[in-house]
């Protein structure tokens, strides 16, 4: 009984609570939940949105210099594809145009002979001199003074032969004198082209 009663005094105090709050103070209840929630939002969410929107803005910023660094990456790589090329040509072109050391020699009197048969004229004589070209130890430079005879139309047929020559023959000088005795001119010529492999 006396814990009935007990429940009964408890029950009774618990309406007597609940009768003395209004509507009022729900309401005003309801009210600071509400401001408090703004509150929190204001301090506590509102700053994580604004870093969230400051990453967000600094990734983008990311993303760009990433494109950029990308795209100067991609302009690099085919102008290093094109240097490539480029090297590749001009140790072709060297190729092309030189004539192995060993070689030389013998290369350029059976040129130079093989020309003025051809072409009709007189061989005299030749000297030959090699030298380095200055910056480089692999290519040099070999010069060759060399004396011919023949009539005019046969000492140009002669020089259209060099100059059509497979080799890079370069006429770097070229003198032509008539001789007395005869209809012939007596042609000093010094002929230079490039060795490899020094």
């Amino acid at each position: 009984m006396t814990s009935n009663s007990s429940s009964i005094a408890n029950s009774g105090a618990a309406r007597s609570i609940f009768r003395r709050i209004t509507r009022v103070h729900v309401l005003a209840v309801l009210g600071l939940l509400v401001v408090f929630d703004l509150l929190f939002y204001v301090v506590a969410v509102s700053p994580l949105d604004a870093r969230e929107q400051e990453m967000l803005a600094r990734i983008g910023i990311l993303k760009q210099q990433v494109e950029q660094k990308t795209k100067g990456l991609e302009e690099l790589r085919v102008i290093a594809g094109k240097v490539e090329k480029a090297r590749t040509a001009g140790d072709e072109l060297l190729e092309q145009i030189t004539i192995e050391r060993r070689v030389t020699f013998s290369t350029l009197v059976t040129e130079l002979d093989s020309a003025a048969a051809e072409a009709g004229i007189q061989d005299r004589d030749r000297v030959y001199d090699m030298e380095p070209i200055a910056g480089t130890e692999v290519y040099g430079i070999v010069s060759i003074n060399a004396n011919f005879r023949g009539e005019y139309e046969k000492l140009v047929n002669f020089l259209h032969r060099i100059d059509r020559s497979e080799r890079f023959l370069i006429i770097e000088s070229l003198g032509a004198s008539p001789r007395s005795d005869s209809s012939e001119l007596q042609v000093t010529m010094r002929i230079d082209t490039f060795v490899r492999d020094l």
